[in-house]
């Protein structure tokens, strides 16, 4: 709103106030009309700019632009100025509001959340040919009098470079006019590449420019999720997807710009100038690469699985010795090391890698359709040393130890088919027919030829593995087919071996069988024999042993006897023999002693005699024994054998006889 029209209304309000005023108080006009011309001068001397206001002055006296055909002029020249009223009150003692300038109030200019404003000038110095956006203001130093001081430069007509961001902004709608853009959102997971439309023309092959040259051309530096407030008329803006690499996978860059390598160059290192495939490569993540800086191309990590190794062809790398079979670290061609069960994130281009199985393999030759390696009759036939065709079916089991695959490798092939193939089918067809020529035809048919013969081949094949350092586990040979005109006598005469051996084993078994019952009878007669002389033993013992009790009892009683009678004499004579007492009685136990072992000895003598050595020895022979019984020595075997009851009783006393005499 004009700003001097609201002044007019409001100094007219007042005046109209003030006349009724005075009118009522009945004052002298004059004092009323200076007070009047007082509020008026006061009025119009002061400005007020309102908060989130600009005032725009239009300067109605003044010299000349500086420039013709200019309407934003500076400070005392005549126009619109450049500079604006910020919000607040400003007085002005010599009343230009009233007379030189002509202000007008004006609101911020607000750009909201996401926006962003680009600018327009109305008037500034033409822009060149070819240009597409003007230059800002400026300030420059210069000298005046002396002294270095900064000028203010009006910049170019048209479309700045410069925007406004979210926010209130004071701008002069006289000079500038602004207009409001979406800003440039990059969502997440990806990125955005930016083409500067202004600058200077880049040298001859320039493809990418850098985000701080002044260069036209695709910028180098990209824009990662999130929002940017750009100029639409300095800048193209690309969204293009970010690089995703998964699990399992390798990302290869290949870089787009860049000097040209040295010839020859396979992969360049990504902190280099050269332009190329590249040395190192991406795991697994999330990346933002310019598409017009770097190429990329996902592939399969290189997966060793369980049961295998994986052997590694470096593919870049100075040149290995001509008579060194594999390469060292740094040197091209298949390597010493291998990979063991794993994964690995490896530049093709740089190292290849071939998995090699190092479980134990298989490879069958039969005569069978539809089984065996070539699923046809792959029987292995040769003839027999006096001349039969001899028909085999062969299965050859190997493997490659790990520390020999980088030799298979270079020398026989990268998978099993290529070993199989050029070692064991051949070497094992070769060698079962070599040896085999070596032994009679009748030798395939039975017996344990086959078995040797089989042996043999397991043993060349081991020996040439050696060489080709596949390990050859086992050789398997059967089916073995033999002319029926040789096998059908052989058969017969071996069947007819087989039963006359069958027969003769029989024959043994028959015979071992009878002379083990007849050692069973021996051993219970002799287990009999044991137990009958040993009741009898005992028996005789325990009535030995009671009668030489009874005799013993008898002896002591006869003992005590004595010794009574003698010890009433010595009482009778003691008064007159005390001397003697002491000699009496110790010879008269001395008798008594002499006269029990005469009795004892007596007791034993003859018969008991014997008698007292079988119950020392039925002693010393422990425990062990229940029962001992007598037996005279001239009874025979066959009379305890028939009545052993009978027997046990033969030759004792007539009081025990028939007695059963326990412990």
């Amino acid at each position: 709103m004009h700003l001097q029209v609201q002044q007019k209304e409001k100094l007219a309000t007042i005046a109209l106030r003030l006349r009724d005023f005075f009118k009522q108080k009945k004052s002298p006009v004059w004092i009323g009309g200076l007070f009047f011309l007082a509020l008026m001068y006061l009025m119009i001397g002061f400005v007020s700019i309102e908060n989130g206001h600009v005032g725009i002055i239009f300067a109605k006296f003044g010299s000349k632009p500086t420039v013709d055909e200019r309407f934003i002029v500076e400070e005392g020249e005549k126009g619109y100025q450049r500079e604006v009223l910020m919000p607040g009150m400003r007085f002005y003692w010599f009343l230009e509001p009233l007379w030189k300038y002509t202000i007008t109030e004006e609101p911020f200019v607000k750009i909201p959340t996401g926006m962003i404003g680009v600018v327009n000038a109305k008037d500034g110095y033409p822009m060149l040919p070819g240009q597409i956006l003007a230059d800002s203001d400026s300030y420059e130093e210069v000298v005046e009098n002396g002294k270095k001081v900064k000028k203010f430069k009006m910049g170019q007509k048209g479309p700045r470079l410069d925007i406004l961001k979210p926010g209130d902004h004071p701008v002069n709608p006289a000079y500038l006019e602004v207009k409001q853009y979406p800003a440039v959102n990059i969502p997440e997971g990806s990125l955005g590449v930016l083409t500067r439309l202004y600058g200077d023309e880049p040298p001859q092959g320039t493809i990418l420019v850098s985000k701080e040259s002044m260069f036209r051309g695709i910028i180098r530096e990209n824009l990662q999720p999130g929002t940017y407030y750009i100029n639409p008329k300095a800048y193209k803006y690309e969204i293009v997807e970010a690089a995703k690499i998964e699990k399992g996978q390798v990302g290869i860059i290949t870089k787009r710009v860049g000097r040209i390598p040295p010839e020859g160059t396979i992969l360049v290192d990504a902190e280099d100038d050269f332009q190329g495939i590249q040395r190192q490569v991406l795991q697994p993540g999330m990346y933002y690469l310019n598409p017009y800086e770097k190429s990329l191309r996902i592939e399969e990590a290189v997966s060793v699985p369980d049961g295998h190794v994986g052997v590694q062809i470096a593919k870049t790398g100075v040149a290995k010795p001509v008579d060194q079979l594999l390469a060292k670290k740094g040197e091209r061609g298949i390597q010493e090391n291998t990979l063991p069960p794993g994964l690995y994130y490896l530049n093709p281009y740089a190292t290849e890698v071939v998995n090699i199985d190092i479980r134990q393999q298989r490879y069958e030759m039969t005569y069978l359709e539809g089984q065996g390696d070539t699923q046809q009759n792959d029987a292995i036939v040769f003839y027999s040393d006096d001349g039969f065709e001899i028909a085999i079916d062969v299965t050859v089991l190997f493997q490659i130890l790990p520390h020999d695959a980088p030799y298979v490798v270079a020398t026989i092939g990268r998978n099993i088919q290529d070993i199989k193939e050029k070692i064991i089918r051949p070497q094992a067809r070769s060698y079962a027919r070599i040896l085999g020529s070596r032994y009679k035809g009748e030798d395939f048919v039975h017996g344990a030829t086959r078995e040797t013969f089989q042996n043999d081949i397991h043993k060349e094949l081991k020996t040439k593995s050696l060489e080709s350092r596949v390990q050859m586990n086992q050789a398997l040979v059967r089916h073995f087919e033999v002319p029926a005109l040789l096998r059908q006598p052989i058969t017969d005469k071996v069947i007819a071996l087989k039963m006359q051996e069958k027969f003769e084993q029989e024959q043994k078994t028959q015979k071992a069988n009878a002379d083990l019952a007849r050692e069973k009878e021996k051993v219970n007669f002799e287990s009999a024999k044991v137990v009958a002389e040993t009741k009898k033993i005992k028996a005789i013992i325990s009535a030995e042993e009671a009668r030489e009790v009874e005799e013993i009892n008898v002896a002591k009683k006869e003992f005590i006897a004595q010794g009574e009678a003698k010890k009433i004499q010595i009482g009778a004579d003691a008064a007159l023999y005390e001397k003697e007492k002491e000699a009496t009685g110790i010879l008269a136990v001395g008798k008594a002693q002499a006269e029990a072992k005469k009795l004892i000895l007596a007791a034993y003598n003859g018969e008991g005699g014997h008698r007292f050595a079988e119950v020392e020895k039925a002693k010393a022979l422990g425990s062990g024994i229940e029962k001992i019984y007598y037996i005279p020595a001239d009874m025979s075997i066959n009379a305890i054998a028939k009545d052993f009851e009978n027997a046990i009783t033969v030759g004792l006393p007539d009081n025990t006889k028939k007695s059963k005499v326990t412990d």
